[in-house]
C-alpha cells in the first residue's frame, strides 16, 4: 500500500543521517489528507512510503491514517549530495523579515 508521510526538513535530514524513520511511523492514505496536514503542521516535506496492505490503521484521523511500530529505512540514492553540509546551510538560516509598504 502507498501511503504519505508528512515531514520537516530539518527531521528529514536527521533521519537520513540515521538511515531510518523512527518507528513509530505514521502515514496518510492519499495525498489530499498528507497535503492538509502539511499546510496545517507546517512540514514541508512529504514522502511516498510503502506500508504492507495489514498496516494498523490510526484510531480517529477520518480513517485515513496508517501507522507501523517498526522503523522504516531510508534507501534514498543521494549520488554524492552532501547533506550534511546542506544541513548546517537550512539549520543556519534566520527567517527575513519582509516589510510590506502601506498604500501608497
Amino acid at each position: 500500500m502507498i501511503v504519505y508521510h508528512v515531514i520537516g526538513i530539518t527531521d528529514f535530514l536527521t533521519c537520513l543521517n540515521q538511515g531510518y524513520l523512527p518507528a513509530p511511523v505514521r502515514a496518510w492514505e492519499t495525498i489530499k489528507e498528507a497535503e492538509r496536514f502539511s499546510k496545517q503542521t507546517g512540514r514541508a516535506l512529504i514522502l511516498r512510503l510503502k506500508f504492507p496492505e495489514e498496516a494498523e490503521k490510526l484510531f480517529g484521523h477520518k480513517n485515513m491514517a496508517r501507522v507501523l511500530y517498526n522503523h522504516y529505512p531510508l534507501s534514498i540514492p543521494l549520488n554524492g549530495f552532501n547533506y550534511k553540509e546542506w544541513e548546517t546551510k537550512v539549520k543556519g538560516t534566520k527567517k527575513s523579515k519582509v516589510k510590506v509598504p502601506l498604500g501608497q
